[in-house]
């Protein structure tokens, strides 16, 4: 064989896998796409006989209309409490037009034809996104997101301004903590709710009747739930004056680093192509004298990223938890840059109490908003990823300044206990508003109706629902502009998707291992 076919041969080699290589991006694409395939029930009138079956008795209905990233929500679904399941019920997907509350996974939109909104007008439509205005039009049957615009009446985002605000978990002031501030300074940071005693006479209405008691035993079991899990209130900072009297009661953190002169730096990261550009970030910042990231994921064969000596298998039960022990820092990096879009990177393996997380999406002020005081470092303090590399060689040298960031572990705890509205309330909020609804329309109020429409906001007051887009005194939504509320040209400051061949780059690096 000739050097000449020899070359020939090569060159057929390298392009035959570069050929096997773009094939597998591509129908790698495609399946993302296809795990979440568009969802279209079918109406169905089995149910139609079941509703109306007591045209006395009021029951609030709930249907999602789509899956949720492919989970199916239906009336076998275990949402209501026995309590709730008295007022209030989940129906199968089919039967969407008869509910009184639809959800809709903003993920797996189809687009319907628009003389259903004018066909069936007091329906409440949920905007529901887990996703960042970037990243939640992907997948979705929308060519333009003035489609969206007046069909919606709520909206389930990270979005502050949301009626139902998705926050992964919350924060509250540990128990001792506020003891101690009460005890010794005499500063006073208990909850202000104290268990109602109100009560209601009977009447001759069945549905009255139910209602207002279920809604009282509500109303009880929620601020007896909020006192015992938020004693001294969740998601509000200590005040500074009462943290500077805490300090000299406070400890140092011990130190888990033997060479002060590396900076020992973990990221958990798979997706290799993002809106936020965080890749070329973390290749700016490894290149930074003295900065060692260990990279766990799909995405450390991009950076030709070192085997870390510690393993983390995705699943592994606390393996997060005690790798992160041996790491100094963590990158928090979000893949959007985008309000408010704070996740389970910050709120789940960022507040793990071993690493401080370095936090990259959100504006600074959003996290100062939401997140635990003082547990992060945030790169829009820092002109350059230089300085940042300067400033964390800094607190790695410095015990007493790393500890700061460190010491909210002495005077708050998280849990999804403490999220400001958990997602499965979500429901129960909707069950209550469309019984508000339904006695607001009644033309003459009762004492018992208004005791009932009363014990409604009570309970929204209690669990912090603040619904901006509901007016109490008509009952009534507006339809909202999506195109102007979750709109990644309006809400979002980052960058266009990378190019379609740097994410084959980026592919070809992630599948090598592979081969």
């Amino acid at each position: 064989m000739t050097i000449r076919s020899s070359l020939t041969l090569t060159r057929k080699a390298i392009l035959l896998t570069l050929v096997v290589l773009i094939s597998i991006f591509i129908f790698y694409q495609n399946s993302l796409i296809k795990r979440q395939i568009t969802f279209v029930p079918q109406y169905s009138l089995n149910h139609r006989l079941t509703l109306k079956s007591n045209p006395t008795f009021k029951k609030v209905f709930i249907a999602h209309y789509t899956t949720s990233y492919g989970v199916r929500t239906d009336s076998t679904s275990k949402i209501f409490s026995e309590n709730l399941l008295k007022i209030c019920e989940v129906l199968n997907p089919e039967d969407y037009p008869l509910a009184d509350s639809v959800f809709m996974n903003i993920v797996d939109f189809a687009r319907f034809p628009p003389s259903y909104r004018h066909l069936h007008p007091s329906q409440l439509w949920i905007f529901h996104s887990e996703e960042s205005p970037r990243n939640s039009y992907r997948t979705a049957e929308v060519k333009n997101l003035t489609e969206l615009d007046n069909w919606f009446n709520l909206t389930s985002t990270f979005s502050a301004d949301s009626d139902f605000h998705i926050q992964y978990r919350g924060y509250r002031i540990k128990p001792e903590i506020g003891d101690l501030l009460q005890s010794k300074f005499k500063i006073n940071l208990t909850q202000s709710i104290f268990p109602t005693s109100d009560t209601c006479t009977n009447s001759s209405s069945v549905y009255l009747n139910t209602i207002t008691s279920i809604l009282h035993s509500e109303l009880v079991t929620r601020q007896n739930l909020l006192l015992k899990l938020c004693p001294y209130t969740c998601n509000q900072p200590i005040p500074f004056h009462a943290l500077q009297l805490l300090q000299p009661y406070l400890n140092l953190s011990t130190s888990r680093s033997s060479n002060r002169d590396i900076v020992y730096i973990a990221w958990f990261v798979s997706n290799c192509n993002t809106h936020s550009r965080r890749e070329e970030y973390v290749a700016k910042l490894r290149s930074q004298k003295g900065i060692r990231i260990d990279i766990f994921g799909n995405c450390k064969s991009i950076y030709h990223s070192s085997i870390p000596q510690v393993q983390c298998q995705k699943g592994t039960p606390n393996c997060t938890q005690q790798t992160l022990s041996y790491y100094r820092f963590y990158l928090s990096f979000e893949n959007s840059k985008c309000d408010s879009y704070i996740t389970e990177k910050y709120w789940m393996q960022g507040t793990n109490g071993q690493a401080i997380p370095i936090v990259l999406g959100a504006k600074k002020e959003q996290y100062q908003r939401t997140a635990v005081p003082f547990s992060y470092i945030h790169v829009d303090d820092f002109a350059s990823v230089e300085d940042l590399a300067i400033e964390l060689h800094r607190l790695n040298q410095n015990e007493t300044e790393f500890s700061k960031f460190l010491q909210w572990t002495q005077l708050y705890d998280v849990s999804t206990q403490y999220s400001p509205t958990p997602v499965m309330d979500m429901h129960a909020t909707l069950c209550f508003l469309g019984h508000y609804q339904h006695l607001h329309a009644t033309d003459e109020k009762s004492e018992q109706i208004n005791y009932a429409m009363a014990t409604i906001r009570k309970i929204f007051n209690v669990t912090n629902v603040r619904l901006p887009n509901f007016d109490w005194g008509t009952a009534r939504t507006k339809l909202i502009r999506i195109s102007q509320f979750y709109n990644p040209s309006v809400n979002c400051w980052d960058s266009s998707y990378p190019s379609i061949f740097k994410q084959i780059y980026n592919h070809l690096f992630t599948w090598w291992k592979f081969f």
